[in-house]
């Protein structure tokens, strides 16, 4: 063996462990924030990896509020101090508002306060992620490449880091990866976002091969509870 046993896998390089943020405020004006139920769902995160058998030498965290408020209620929940969270806004999500405000659709993040709107509202993010990956539309703030490069990058230094780390960012984010990882089209990874539950935990672990995806999408931990598994 040439590194430690952690939680029944030989950590020979790293272990990192990819946590999207908690549900954010959808149908507010303020989109980037958590709502209450998305507390909750980062605290029970938090919890959930408190009892695993698996410490955490680093704690990163995208530069958004919900990403940051996301890592300091797990933080809290593993005992660490939320002052060692670092901050990485390479592990930023895509600029889902922005793209929106393009397509100029009756529902935006701000309205959608039903069922019903919210399923409009998927339908339309959809069509415009959709036109942001062919490159239609004009100029974008950071275009479907650039977005790929910069997550995959970070993503990389972050495994290669010793021991385990925590990183916690967004569906996109972590879809991105989980595509690259898994020989996906690099237009494929959207179908991965759109199941990717609010707190829930990604794990890649680095060993001779290089990185490999270990679990994907993993939300036991909100399963006891049909209102906090939610995808916005």
């Amino acid at each position: 063996m040439s590194g430690p046993v952690v939680g029944g896998y030989i950590a020979r390089v790293g272990i990192l462990v990819l946590l999207r943020h908690g549900q954010a405020s959808v149908g507010t004006s303020n989109y980037d924030r958590l709502s209450d139920n998305g507390r909750r769902q980062a605290r029970l995160a938090g919890a959930r990896l408190a009892a695993a058998d698996l410490r955490f030498d680093r704690v990163i965290a995208g530069a958004l509020t919900r990403q940051r408020d996301t890592a300091t209620e797990v933080m809290t929940e593993l005992r660490l101090d939320e002052r060692d969270l670092q901050l990485d806004d390479r592990l930023d999500e895509y600029d889902h508002l922005g793209m929106m405000d393009r397509q100029n659709s009756a529902v935006s993040f701000e309205t959608a306060t039903s069922a019903s709107s919210g399923r409009a509202l998927q339908s339309a993010l959809d069509e415009a992620i959709a036109r942001w990956i062919a490159g239609e539309g004009g100029h974008y703030r950071e275009n479907h490449a650039d977005f790929l490069g910069r997550v995959i990058a970070s993503v990389r230094e972050l495994a290669a880091l010793p021991g385990s780390t925590l990183a916690v960012t967004s569906g996109g984010v972590i879809a991105a990866v989980c595509a690259q990882l898994t020989g996906m089209p690099s237009d494929g990874w959207p179908a991965l976002a759109k199941v990717t539950v609010n707190a829930s935990i990604t794990k890649l672990i680095v060993g001779r091969s290089g990185v490999n995806l270990l679990t994907f999408n993993d939300h036991a931990h909100l399963e006891h509870d049909r209102a906090l598994v939610t995808y916005r």
